[in-house]
């Protein structure tokens, strides 16, 4: 019987890329995109979606390798990803996940905003929020403050305004609103946020001369002894 051929399979764990800073970052700024390693690695590869790529030897005694991007254009815009090759074999990982790297244009005026209905609703209320440019077309993105990324996109219309619902709110929807825009043309390109509008949500008050809510049932095991001892009506 001829002998089995045995074949090693190396499995090549993914590398993770992260983006400093991760957001706030105008036309200009300087930008360092990490690619982090889990095993050593002889060459890392940075890739931008539809353009060019970067290559950098790795030191052995680094687990993170660094590309920066200084004084950003237009064309650093993108989505990226990063991939390595093995320093004891020419096995290369799958490319890690893609951060996306959006430039801010400040060029562009910022996005006008209304409210309605305007601040103080109760829970429950559909709230519309409307955001405006000078007829760019654009995809605006809706912000709330304190979330890291925006809560809802949508394309403009034909006259450059684009409008959210948000509905039935709940208190935990009260905070600060803004929106901002990314030209048609241009999808990793933002325009700065705008003002801001303040919703605040407060729960629903009890109807005047509404009965009090009844307790709920309660069930009771009744034994025989007291049955028997029941007093006879």
């Amino acid at each position: 019987m001829a002998p089995m051929a045995v074949v090693a399979v190396i499995l090549v764990p993914r590398p993770s890329l992260s983006l400093h800073p991760s957001q706030g970052v105008s036309l200009g700024d300087n930008v360092t995109l990490r690619c982090h390693l889990s095993q050593l690695a002889a060459w890392v590869w940075l890739y931008r979606e539809g353009g060019w790529s970067y290559n950098k030897g790795k030191k052995k005694e680094q687990d993170t390798a660094e590309f920066s991007l200084v004084s950003t254009l237009r064309e650093h815009a993108g989505r990226y990803r990063c991939q390595y090759r093995l320093s004891e074999s020419a096995e290369v990982s799958e490319k890690s996940d893609p951060v996306e790297l959006v430039l801010t244009d400040h060029r562009y005026p910022p996005s006008g905003i209304s409210l309605h209905p305007e601040q103080h609703v109760e829970t429950g209320t559909n709230v519309t929020i409307c955001c405006w440019n000078k007829d760019y077309g654009a995809t605006f993105l809706l912000h709330k403050d304190g979330c890291s990324a925006p809560i809802q996109c949508q394309e403009s219309s034909g006259v450059g305004t684009a409008t959210f619902t948000l509905f039935g709110v709940t208190p935990a929807d009260s905070g600060a609103y803004r929106c901002s825009y990314r030209p048609w043309r241009y999808t990793f390109i933002s325009s700065p946020l705008g003002d801001s509008v303040m919703l605040e949500v407060t729960p629903t008050p009890t109807p005047p001369g509404a009965p009090p809510k009844k307790p709920e049932a309660m069930e009771f095991q009744v034994s025989d002894r007291v049955r028997e001892n029941q007093i006879p009506v």
